[in-house]
């Protein structure tokens, strides 16, 4: 998910949908928990 993320961005794209079937990914995104996570690549996708 990250690498096609930021080959959009790369792009120029600033919108973009997102599917995925992570549920536990997609939690972490949306709680905020992403941006302390030690996680470094879910921290990437968050910002």
């Amino acid at each position: 998910m990250l690498e096609g993320l930021k080959l959009a961005w790369k792009r120029g794209f600033r919108k973009v949908e997102v599917e995925t079937d992570n549920a536990l990914l997609l939690e972490i995104l949306h709680s905020g928990f992403a941006c302390v996570n030690n996680i470094a690549k879910v921290r990437l996708l968050h910002t």
